[in-house]
């Protein structure tokens, strides 16, 4: 049986998480095949990870990407790549 402390901030968690549901984040193309992308964070993220929309066209090793983080981080939505 949990404890009340570990109930407590397991409640507290879900609502911190549920008042974002999202996250802007950008990361770096480390690989194409497979594809991953590296975030600002250091976390890499695999192709199980993400998700691709048909507006991104074919993505090379070091473009820069914007990623859209859905609720709970298993998730990524690429956006689109960032020029500069």
């Amino acid at each position: 049986m949990p404890n009340l402390i570990t109930t407590i901030k397991q409640a507290a968690m879900e609502a911190y998480e549920a008042s974002s549901p999202v996250n802007i984040v950008f990361g770096a193309v480390v690989s194409v095949a497979p594809l991953k992308i590296k975030l600002e964070q250091k976390l890499t993220l695999e192709k199980a990870n993400l998700i691709l929309t048909q507006s991104i066209p074919a993505l090379s090793v070091n473009d820069k990407v914007v990623l859209i983080r859905m609720q709970g981080g298993q998730k990524y939505l690429i956006i689109d790549r960032v020029v500069t």
